[in-house]
């Protein structure tokens, strides 16, 4: 199980697109951090089971990687949430280049922030220049 707590670590650096389908992109998720706790005492070897500090080093890794995830998300937030007011241009769902002023934030999203730019809901990773 270490491995794969390694592997959700470099999975933080990746894409948003990328990290939207990566199931490790997800530890952030209180489920699947007890889907992952009872995977795995469900398959450990009878004979060679985890050792209680292995076990307790694991749970403190995962509990880590949901604690990163967390923070970036608020950080997101608030970097969102400094620009209302501003005068932004961004790529629009279409693909259209969007330039006006924000609005408002809504911080619920499932992709991150969502900002109102003149009447349209654009990405917070989408803005391209802040004037």
């Amino acid at each position: 199980m270490t491995g794969s707590i390694q592997g959700a670590g470099a999975a933080t650096g990746t894409t948003s697109q990328a990290a939207a389908t990566n199931p490790l992109s997800q530890l952030s998720n209180s489920q699947t951090f007890l889907d992952l706790l009872v995977a795995q005492l469900k398959y450990q070897d009878p004979l060679n089971p985890t050792s209680g500090t292995q076990f307790l080093a694991e749970t403190a890794q995962l509990t880590e990687v949901q604690t990163i995830t967390q923070l970036s998300q608020e950080m997101a937030g608030g970097e969102a949430t400094g620009l209302i007011g501003k005068q932004v241009t961004a790529t629009g769902p279409s693909g259209t280049p969007v330039t006006g002023t924000v609005s408002s934030v809504d911080l619920t999203g499932a992709n991150g922030p969502m900002l109102d730019v003149g009447g349209v809901s654009v990405a917070l990773s989408s803005i391209q220049k802040v004037q």
